[in-house]
């Protein structure tokens, strides 16, 4: 079963081997007297870490070294971790109890119920790691370090599910642990969880294109794209002619006009999307955003079946 954060979910054993090993290197022998687990156990933990950056093992004889990796994520949870080693953090970041912690850094995985989230809550306000005051809750500027090692990994793992893609693919909008790649035309993606998106998605929807690069949109929650999603993804790859296709399959698609502008207020698109809405409705420049002369753009979209 996966997990519900996903890979921003650690266990209880995973944040005891790192708080020794954010002292010294040793071996998996080591750690299992230390933390008192089977060494199956630890093994099985360590390469759970080791897949996502977190340590590095180098084999010395008969015995296998670990050591904290250089990473930057890594090297961030070590220094907290060293910082503040009264904090209980096994308890604090290990499984769901991470949850605000992402919330906080705009991250938002997979719904939790309420209770779960407000105990994780409630645990990290206790030991002063996030305040609640006029201004809502944030952050305590005394950890502010945890805000950076949660964004630092985001970055690193977004990385490295692209890599697995494809070596050639190349991220070009990320946010949290969603994101959009670029790749070359007829490559297979067969993990589900990254899903044809912005021009390459214009088919779909009658818009029909000629391509070297297709896009794909990564996300934890397994949800099916909407179109309002496709126009959002093809302004957040750029460029004029890209609005010019989102303009047409908001034309063309019928598009949830109230729907479009609450996601694009998610995702810092709103003044573009509310100016698009004028210039298809009044068919006048905008100064706000970059558009497309409307004579161009109209005689481009009755090309694509839309008669505005």
């Amino acid at each position: 079963m996966n997990k519900p954060l996903g890979p921003y979910e650690f266990s209880r054993t995973e944040l005891e081997i790192l708080k020794e090993l954010a002292y010294s290197s040793t071996s998996i022998s080591e750690l299992a007297k230390r933390i008192r687990k089977s060494q199956p156990t630890v093994t099985t933990a360590i390469e759970k870490f080791q897949a996502r950056g977190f340590v590095t093992v180098e084999r010395r004889g008969m015995r296998k070294l670990v050591r904290v990796s250089q990473a930057k994520h890594a090297q961030l949870l070590r220094e907290i971790m060293l910082a503040h080693p009264h904090v209980p953090w096994h308890s604090l970041l290990a499984f769901s109890q991470i949850l605000p912690l992402l919330r906080l850094e705009g991250i938002a995985p997979a719904t939790m119920s309420r209770t779960t989230e407000w105990r994780a809550l409630r645990n990290l306000m206790a030991h002063g790691i996030i305040r609640k005051d006029d201004k809502g809750i944030r952050l305590n500027p005394r950890f502010r370090k945890i805000g950076e090692f949660v964004q630092e990994f985001s970055s690193f793992m977004n990385s490295r599910l692209a890599a697995q893609v494809s070596e050639a693919a190349v991220i070009v909008w990320a946010s949290g642990f969603q994101f959009i790649i670029r790749v070359p035309s007829g490559i297979r993606i067969p993990d589900k969880r990254f899903k044809p998106t912005a021009t390459t998605a214009l088919p779909r929807y009658g818009i029909r294109l000629l391509s070297d690069v297709e896009y794909y949109f990564f996300s934890l929650k397994h949800k099916a794209l909407e179109p309002e999603d496709v126009v959002l993804h093809t302004l957040l790859i750029g460029g004029v002619t890209n609005v010019t296709y989102a303009l047409i399959l908001i034309a063309k698609a019928n598009i949830d006009r109230n729907s479009l502008l609450s996601r694009a207020e998610t995702l810092g698109l709103r003044g573009q999307v509310e100016a698009m809405l004028r210039f298809l409705d009044t068919h006048k420049p905008q100064r706000e955003a970059i558009l497309p002369n409307w004579e161009e753009f109209a005689e481009k979209a009755r090309d694509y079946g839309v008669d505005l």
